[in-house]
């Protein structure tokens, strides 16, 4: 029990309740700790486990994983055993604790799990109850509460509504009896804002803690922006380093038309598949998400390919919007509508220069200039593919990018499935841009084939953040 002691100035709470009532999941959202275990199996807690949340190296508060209530009816009947009065409710809590440690020494305790939850509770930690708020109130429950409520402790009550919030009113009038404070929330999909309100119900159970509590909220609002922040940034550079790349190939002495176009063709597909898989890796790892490796795999699974032009409609604008970006956007016609990066034309007038006889898609690359070839490509020559210059293009990459951004910015640390991805169509993203922002974001887009500047870096990256945030940018 020493190490759960609760101090004045950092927050313990222990995490209580029935089995499978989403104890684990709620610990490992508001700490955002991936390392906690969480089953669908009974059981899957049997020790209590403290877990800290952090930032930069200071601990903010302590929630405690905590095995489930396996005998509540027989606990309560053992404290009831002898006539106490309420300032003795505690101490006999101890009492069966202590009772049961000497009983376990000797391997014939029967209530190992309460002793588990009950122990952090007694060295001082707050209460945070769990129930299911998708199956009906059940009075078996009242056992639990009723014990809960002797230790004395500061409690409060997290309705997790799992399959359903069916009965949620019905739990809200019962713990409210028990429980000073009670709050609805679904760890598997909690909003920042939903987060935030359970740590400021936390800061209600306890006047030393409200001090730490709100310096927590505070921290934590500058360290969620800072990592979308950092997210969007990433984002603007893998851009332009997807939408800047070159795949170069040396014409060989002898070689097949076909088989040289296929080569080049599907080694720069290849490269910019391999970059955008780097950038969900990189997203991962700025949410904490790292250890999620199924999540690349629904990449594959779920997303059509980058270069399945068929699917581009379900992520970049659609053509009336393109056109007329890009004619504020003075983009080049030729540039704007080409559909060939992923087709049989593979981005035939989208790159500079070109090769007719098979190869027109293709750019040459010669010293001191870049000619164009009529016929077949010359040995000892080097080949050019990229970088692209249909707008169109650009604007799926980015739209693909944000569908990913988006779920990393919802997804809880409890939630361990494969993610899934809901594609948004980027004519429907740009509303929350400014026209100004959207002829900007569609001019940093076509820049980005020759790189951008810091400055323009910058740019992109605040437009990004806007798109996913839903939030305009103050300059608008």
């Amino acid at each position: 029990g020493a190490g759960f002691q609760a101090s004045d100035n950092t927050p313990v709470l222990a995490v209580v309740g029935h089995p499978n009532k989403g104890k684990s999941s709620i610990v490992s959202t508001l700490t955002r700790q991936p390392e906690v275990a969480i089953s669908e199996l009974s059981g899957t807690t049997t020790k209590a486990q403290g877990f800290d949340f952090s930032l930069n190296g200071e601990t903010y508060y302590t929630l405690i994983d905590t095995p489930g209530f396996q005998r509540p009816r027989r606990l309560l009947s053992w404290l009831m055993s002898q006539e106490v009065n309420a300032a003795q409710r505690k101490a006999r809590i101890a009492e069966f604790v202590d009772e049961q440690r000497q009983l376990s020494f000797e391997g014939s305790s029967r209530f190992n799990d309460e002793v588990e939850l009950l122990t952090p509770i007694l060295a001082g930690a707050g209460i945070v109850y769990v129930v299911d708020g998708s199956l009906p109130y059940t009075e078996d429950l009242e056992a639990e509460m009723t014990i809960l409520q002797w230790t004395g402790q500061p409690r409060m009550a997290l309705i997790n509504p799992i399959a359903g919030d069916a009965y949620v009113e019905q739990w809200q009038a019962a713990l409210g009896q028990y429980f000073s404070v009670v709050r609805v929330f679904n760890p598997m999909d909690a909003s920042l804002d939903s987060q935030m309100g359970v740590l400021r119900a936390f800061a209600e159970l306890s006047e030393p803690w409200r001090r730490q509590l709100q310096a927590t909220l505070t921290a934590l609002e500058h360290h969620w922006l800072q990592q979308r922040q950092q997210a969007a940034r990433r984002v603007a550079e893998l851009l332009v380093d997807m939408l800047s790349h070159q795949t170069r190939l040396k014409v060989p002495v002898a070689f097949v038309e076909d088989q040289l176009e296929s080569k080049l063709k599907a080694d720069y597909q290849n490269a910019l598949r391999q970059k955008e898989t780097a950038l969900v890796q990189q997203l991962q790892g700025v949410f904490d998400h790292a250890s999620v490796d199924t999540f690349v795999d629904a990449l594959d699974t779920q997303h059509p390919d980058l270069f399945d032009t068929t699917q581009w409609f379900a992520f970049g604008l659609d053509r009336t919007k393109l056109v007329a970006l890009s004619a504020s956007a003075g983009v080049a016609a030729g540039a704007v509508l080409d559909a060939g990066v992923g087709g049989a034309s593979f981005m035939t007038g989208a790159i500079a220069g070109g090769l007719v006889s098979g190869l027109a898609s293709f750019a040459a690359t010669l010293k001191p200039e870049k000619l164009k070839f009529k016929g077949v490509p010359v040995a000892g020559k080097e080949l050019v593919a990229g970088p692209s210059k249909s707008l169109n293009f650009n604007f799926v990459v980015l739209g693909r990018a944000l569908d990913v951004l988006e779920h990393l910015l919802s997804r809880t640390h409890a939630n361990r499935a494969v993610g899934t991805l809901a594609p948004k169509s980027m004519t429907e993203r740009l509303n929350v841009l400014s026209k100004t922002e959207q002829v900007k974001l569609t001019r940093l887009l076509q820049k980005s084939a020759k790189g951008l500047s810091e400055q323009e870096l910058s740019q992109f990256s605040e437009l990004i953040l806007a798109l996913v945030t839903a939030k305009p940018l103050q300059t608008a």
